[in-house]
């Protein structure tokens, strides 16, 4: 059995506060996933699940599911189905409400993985870092409901 090897995380409580119980401190807000076509992919989004495009780019494009959740896609280069992996879902965004919670957030995660960075994309700060099985962890704020999304940023691009 593997044994847990990070950072101990005693001192950066998981609080959860009143306002917490009643509302996530983060919630799932977005995926990205590659796509071999993206005009194909984009169709069976607003046909089979009512998505409509919020923004269209050559390479890519994000949907809108009728409650908001953002779908990124986006098609780079040649695309071959060799199996797992090659395409589908890139990461989930996870979003707050808050900047005080995305910097607990960020501490948190820090715990986990020393390289975690914040950064800031048209008006949006997002904390990157892994998880233990390297996959990349985001989480934004604001979220979309607070500001929707005006670009597509190159690191949702495959990029």
């Amino acid at each position: 059995m593997d044994r847990d090897t990070r950072s101990d995380t005693s001192e950066i409580p998981c609080e959860t506060t009143a306002t917490q119980t009643t509302k996530a401190a983060a919630r799932v807000a977005s995926s990205v996933m590659r796509v071999s076509d993206l005009d194909r992919s984009v169709r069976l989004y607003c046909d089979v699940f009512c998505c409509h495009v919020a923004i269209r780019e050559p390479d890519a494009a994000l949907l809108l599911t009728p409650d908001g959740f953002q779908i990124y896609l986006y098609s780079k280069g040649t695309f071959r189905r060799l199996g797992v992996g090659t395409g589908g879902v890139q990461y989930l965004m996870w979003a707050t409400d808050s900047e005080a919670e995305l910097q607990r957030i960020r501490r948190r995660l820090l715990a986990y993985d020393p390289a975690t960075y914040t950064h800031v994309d048209d008006g949006v700060t997002f904390v990157e870092g892994c998880e233990p099985d390297h996959s990349r962890v985001i989480v934004a704020y604001p979220g979309p409901n607070l500001l929707p999304r005006e670009l597509i940023a190159s690191r949702f691009r495959g990029q």
